[in-house]
């Protein structure tokens, strides 16, 4: 079968020689991969060895705001300023103290999706043709609002000044769903999947009650999940963390597939997960990162890798996966490498 079909067989419930493969990671883990193989490029190593089979393509930043400052931080999205490795930390918050929608209205740093270019390229086209392609924005928009103000102030705000909260959020979602509205129309037909993602869970319960995410985040997600299947494409969300008590409300507004399955979080046992929403998603990932890619041997990856297929495969609907999306280069790229090599001979399990 072709990569796209069997990508696409666990949401349509069709058989398939194995479990589809992705991969999400840094560059610097992308290059250790490519040494490791001893390939020639990321293409040869991620498609012509590992043999994934997903490809993605967002929408491409081609404004001017983006600054980078003499101590190593840098102007981003929304006008917060970040430091550190990588994605980095929020070390702004510029609508802190915001103290009504007038105050969210009047900020003059919202992204504005005319700084976008949202048409795949013709050669990216074609590199896809047989893959799975992931289009659409990564729709953060929980992290961004709560950025802007700083989270401990947003999550006090929630209660103590809701509409404050709802302003922000609704700025925030509102670029998201636009720009992945011209993206569906400029791409009309070519997009399988759409994979966003926000952090609802910490390692022990939900950032907040479950309530509140109900009340102010579930109503978006609900739209952009509507939106990716109007344009024909599955659906899939990436929350780190114990989700347990919204995957349900995933599944209610049409999440096709949850991701990352964070299997050492509380309340996120596989065979917990398996027996409660097995018949209902696709379970995406679940291949423990934070122990036994970090830190086991290849034996131990291997053995996890076919522990999980066993698992959360029993129904026949999984996609192999880490247990996080961006894989940091402080993994060692022969786990990695041993974790999609067992998944492609060992196929569909026991």
């Amino acid at each position: 079968m072709t990569h796209k079909e069997r990508a696409l067989a666990p949401f349509l419930k069709k058989n398939m020689d194995r479990f589809p493969m992705w991969y999400g990671g840094a560059p610097e883990t992308t290059q250790n991969i490519v040494e490791a193989l001893d390939a020639r490029d990321e293409a040869e190593a991620l498609y012509g060895m590992l043999d994934l089979d997903f490809k993605t393509v967002h929408p491409r930043y081609a404004g001017s705001r983006r600054e980078v400052y003499e101590d190593g931080t840098r102007l981003c999205e929304w006008g917060i300023v970040r430091g550190g490795a990588h994605y980095g930390q929020a070390l702004t918050h510029p609508l802190a103290g915001a103290a009504s929608a007038a105050d969210v209205e009047a900020y003059g740093g919202f992204e504005d999706p005319d700084e976008y270019d949202v048409k795949i390229a013709p050669e990216e086209l074609e590199a896809a043709e047989e893959y799975c392609l992931i289009g659409g924005c990564w729709s953060p928009f929980f992290h961004d609002s709560t950025e802007l103000k700083d989270m401990e102030e947003f999550f006090v705000d929630m209660y103590a000044a809701p509409e404050v909260c709802e302003a922000i959020i609704d700025k925030c979602f509102s670029f998201y769903y636009e720009l992945d509205r011209r993206m569906f129309e400029e791409n009309s037909g070519k997009i399988d999947m759409y994979f966003i993602g926000n952090d609802f869970g910490s390692q022990r319960a939900l950032l907040m009650a479950p309530e509140m995410w109900r009340k102010f985040y579930k109503p978006y997600v609900a739209r952009l999940i509507g939106q990716a299947k109007k344009n024909g494409c599955v659906t899939a969300i990436h929350s780190c963390g114990d989700i347990h008590e919204i995957i349900g409300d995933f599944i209610e507004i049409g999440v096709d597939a949850i991701n990352p399955i964070q299997v050492n979080a509380e309340n996120m046992e596989p065979e917990k997960l398996i027996r409660e929403f097995g018949d209902d998603c696709v379970f995406f990932g679940g291949i423990d990162e934070n122990e036994i890619l970090k830190f086991g041997t290849e034996q131990q990856v291997r053995d996890e890798t076919r522990r999980i297929i066993d698992i959360l495969g029993s129904r026949g609907r999984y996609i192999v996966a880490a247990s996080h999306d961006y894989i940091l280069p402080e993994i060692p790229a022969g786990n990695i490498i041993a974790m999609f090599d067992e998944a492609r001979t060992y196929g569909t399990g026991k």
